[in-house]
């Protein structure tokens, strides 16, 4: 194969590509504030670089992938697209490459947001459900966390959230040329601290009444100069190749035994029952309550 970049292939080499392989890898990012250090495409090259790692070791191809999605923060050159958005057209992308005979999706983020995840996983669900011709495609999410926990740094008091030891790491092995070093700043100690403990304690959530039924208006926190949540000082090169490969090693292996597994029961037939991830609502004598 000439390329793993579906986006430097031609029609004639993807048409010959499935005769043989039907496997695809979809990445996607966020434009979104790291700090002085990192550039705001950070979360791109979070998702193409492991996505082309984890090519290689499947020899698959690589999507271009989507920029974008929602971020929540509102420091400058952070582009935020509503979830639902995103999902549209990450829903839309999955029948696309379904309809060309692709049978093994895999989304992988670069971003970590909880906000379009959660939605994602289950607009593609739905999209499973109501479109009968996607029930031999295998779509798969994959989270780096999933096969392997970066081991803890004994010089962090917190956690590695955003722009931290990780992934500026990453762009030292990767990307070295976008990462400026020299320009590293933090926010004020008390607040860089508290974003180490909650990678949530960016955000300033008010209401109106007070009471638990009113939507809150969410902003990020108007003391927040910089939007780095981890350890960047602490990065190098070396750790970023090691992170990508810890992570990617046990995911291929993973993949393969999925794919061969899938394989196998499309041409049998067998289906393997799951427990439905369906929110259950229920009315009780105080209220109404959501269970998962």
């Amino acid at each position: 194969m000439r390329t793993h970049a579906m986006g430097e292939m031609t029609v004639k080499e993807i048409r010959e590509y499935l005769k043989t392989n039907k496997t695809i890898i979809v990445p996607y990012g966020v434009v979104e504030q790291h700090g002085y250090h990192l550039p705001v495409s950070m979360d791109i090259h979070n998702a193409e670089v492991p996505a082309y790692v984890l090519a290689e070791k499947l020899d698959c191809i690589v999507a271009p992938p989507l920029n974008y999605c929602f971020s929540g923060g509102q420091l400058p050159g952070t582009i935020n697209v509503r979830p639902t958005s995103f999902c549209a057209i990450m829903c839309d992308i999955v029948e696309s490459l379904a309809s060309q005979g692709f049978e093994n999706i895999l989304i992988y983020p670069g971003h970590g947001g909880s906000e379009s995840l959660a939605q994602l996983k289950e607009a593609l669900r739905i999209l499973k459900w109501l479109n009968a011709s996607l029930e031999k495609v295998m779509i798969m999410i994959l989270r780096r966390g999933d096969h392997w926990v970066r081991p803890r740094d004994p010089r962090m008091s917190g956690a590695d959230f955003h722009a931290g030891d990780a992934e500026t790491s990453l762009m030292l092995a990767y990307r070295r040329e976008l990462v400026q070093m020299e320009n590293l700043e933090m926010d004020e100690p008390e607040l860089a601290e508290r974003m180490r403990h909650d990678q949530d304690a960016y955000q300033l959530c008010t209401t109106l009444s007070g009471q638990p039924q009113e939507i809150a208006t969410t902003r990020q926190r108007p003391e927040i100069k910089v939007g780095v949540m981890g350890y960047p000082e602490l990065a190098t090169a070396e750790r970023g190749r090691e992170n990508v490969e810890n992570a990617i090693a046990p995911m291929a292996e993973m993949i393969k035994k999925a794919i061969a597994d899938a394989d196998e029961n499309r041409r049998t037939g067998k289906r393997i029952e799951v427990k439905s991830p369906v929110l259950v609502i229920e009315e009780g004598s105080d209220g109404i309550a959501v269970k998962a």
